[in-house]
């Protein structure tokens, strides 16, 4: 069995967002999770596996209590999803404090964390964010390719299915299929416009996409302006994530990335719910299991 916990849902700016006394903001701030939403972010138990790094990735962990990782999988190099790398750094500093031969190297080049994307991925990052390739460079942190082969842990399968970001042949993303027991998952978490579904398996058992956009508040007031539609022409809109997941059928469905901006709380995802078959909206701290 595959366990994931959701430790953030949200997108590129947290909820309640820093001066913002919208509605979402202000119940968020009253109320605290699940309300409030930290940026994408996703935990594979038996996996030890934590998929993207958001500026709140170490609230997260420390929320969720989880004490250790093996692996951080990158989807794509958008500062939302890697501002927080500085997480492979993380380590237990016990020993470093109790023996006197076992320095913060020892520590740090212990337990290493594996970074697993593509190599592309990771080249895109490290043009955004150069202290990831250092980290690798000296050794704090591991890599993993999957463009050179698949990940396999205690019988999970990992591979990759990469995508462009914005349509113009630069393969600067990628989707997580991780097979075990006979079962299907599907990593697309963001930006997944221009993934190939042709690419994925036909029988999918579980599945995690974004949640796209909502073009209206619930009153029916526009979201976006004129002058906006060429900044969203990239992004997928909630009917076109469902119009998706009708054409991929899986079993099971989480939406995540909800974005401060889409309008809605905590509570009117619940409510949208009760339209769906198979399909939920994503908290900061829902686990599931997946098999």
């Amino acid at each position: 069995m595959l366990t994931l916990t959701v430790l953030g849902s949200g997108g590129n700016f947290p909820i309640p967002t820093p001066t913002c006394h919208c509605r979402i903001c202000e119940r968020a701030r009253e109320m605290g999770v699940p309300y409030a939403r930290h940026g994408n972010n996703l935990y594979l138990e038996e996996l030890s596996a934590i998929v993207d790094a958001p500026e709140y990735i170490y609230e997260n962990i420390e929320r969720e209590g989880i004490d250790s990782f093996e692996y951080v999988f990158l989807t794509h190099w958008h500062p939302d999803h890697t501002a927080g790398l500085r997480v492979v750094q993380s380590r237990s500093a016990e020993r470093v404090f109790e023996e006197a031969d076992h320095g913060v190297i020892d520590a740090a080049r212990k337990n290493r964390p594996t970074i697993v994307t593509t190599e592309r991925v990771f080249e895109r990052t490290c043009e955004l964010y150069d202290g990831l390739r250092h980290f690798a460079e000296i050794g704090f942190a591991k890599t993993h390719f999957l463009d050179e082969e698949p990940l396999v842990v205690d019988g999970v399968r990992v591979e990759a299915v990469p995508y462009s970001l914005s349509d113009d042949g630069d393969h600067d993303a990628t989707a997580f299929v991780l097979t075990a027991d006979g079962q299907t998952t599907v990593l697309a978490t963001d930006d997944a416009r221009y993934l190939d579904e042709s690419a994925l398996p036909n029988d999918i058992d579980f599945a995690v996409f974004e949640c796209g956009y909502f073009p209206e508040t619930l009153d029916g007031t526009s979201i976006l302006a004129g002058k906006d539609e060429l900044a969203y022409a990239d992004e997928l809109t909630h009917e076109e994530i469902l119009e998706r997941i009708e054409r991929l059928a899986p079993d099971r469905t989480i939406l995540t990335e909800i974005e401060h901006l889409y309008g809605r709380g905590y509570d009117d995802y619940r409510e949208l719910e009760r339209e769906y078959d198979g399909i939920r909206f994503a908290y900061d701290g829902l686990t599931v299991a997946l098999h």
